[in-house]
């Protein structure tokens, strides 16, 4: 989030949909903020007759996508002679979301894109719709800037604090490699969650018999915390699967913990180990259908994820 300071006050640019409003637009343009790295004001979509126009806002989309994401602000003008109300024009087209959503989808790989719900109103009738262009773990996005020549001039742009730039060739590179990367991550964390799911069907079975002692291994979970934290900004939205992994990760901790106490038994001489088995290999057993059950529901939304990219 970028912070801007004014003679008037102090002013912030909203890192979430929620936080545009009218207020805030109107003191962003009496700061002179009319475009940043993180947002960009546009009075209204292209003119079907204006084609340079229509490619910039397919370069926008690609742009915020390749950096940190940022917001299309619509129906406000970015002229900066122009007084605030006059700045706040709006939109009066009704399928403006449909519209809109041609030019992120001429993106290659297509751009992901949510929007303000619902738009902002104005005095006048019209509506400000704000955009957000999502940062992107498809990256790089490319689009086409010689439509006569297909496949020959495909253009990387990314966004700075000057507006759209391009990428360089080392940039486009360490993007590719990172998609890749990331790629691999995600399939090491499925790969992790079937061995934990296999690892306690084994203990569970193990344990089901009262006069079994308990095994002396124990669930390894460095994998699983270390693609996870690799893998964050891909699953930060995933709020099921996320709260899937950590009962995951805090009942095998909690089962290592139970193998771990009931290690005095095999050293120790004691009348009532029988029991202590017993009791020790059933809490276990709940332990691992719970395990078990939550692997299920990760595998599926992680599989659900994967296949989405």
């Amino acid at each position: 989030m970028k912070n801007f300071t004014k003679k008037a006050g102090f002013i912030v640019v909203p890192n979430t949909l929620e936080e545009w409003t009218l207020d805030t637009i109107s003191q962003l343009l009496v700061g002179g903020y009319k475009e940043a790295e993180s947002f960009d004001f546009k009075e209204s979509l292209p003119e079907k007759s204006n084609p340079k126009h229509k490619l910039d806002l397919i370069k926008d989309c690609c742009a915020f996508a390749n950096s940190f994401g940022g917001f299309l602000v619509f129906g406000v003008s970015d002229d900066i002679s122009a007084s605030v109300e006059s700045c706040l024009k709006g939109i009066t087209a009704k399928e403006f979301l449909t519209d809109f959503g041609n030019y992120p989808s001429q993106c290659t790989p297509s751009v992901k894109w949510n929007y303000r719900n619902p738009p902002i109103p104005l005095k006048n009738g019209n509506t400000i719709y704000v955009i957000e262009i999502l940062r992107s773990w498809d990256a790089p996005h490319c689009y086409e800037d010689n439509k006569s020549v297909s496949n020959q001039w495909y253009c990387f742009p990314k966004r700075t604090n000057k507006g759209n730039e391009y990428m360089s060739y080392e940039e486009i590179r360490m993007s590719f490699l990172q998609y890749y990367e990331k790629r691999l991550k995600l399939q090491l964390l499925r790969s992790e969650l079937q061995t934990i799911k296999d690892n306690a069907g084994g203990l569970r079975r193990y344990a089901e018999s009262a006069a079994n002692p308990p095994p002396l291994g124990e669930f390894s979970l460095t994998i699983l915390e270390t693609t996870l934290a690799d893998t964050y900004t891909i699953l930060m939205s995933e709020v099921l699967l996320l709260s899937q992994l950590t009962q995951i990760r805090r009942m095998c901790g909690r089962v290592n913990n139970k193998l771990q106490s009931v290690l005095p038994v095999y050293y120790l001489p004691m009348s009532d180990t029988k029991s202590v088995f017993l009791k020790h290999n059933s809490d276990v057993t709940v332990l691992c259908d719970d395990i078990i059950s939550a692997a299920d529901t990760a595998l599926l939304a992680l599989d659900k994820v994967i296949s989405d990219k």
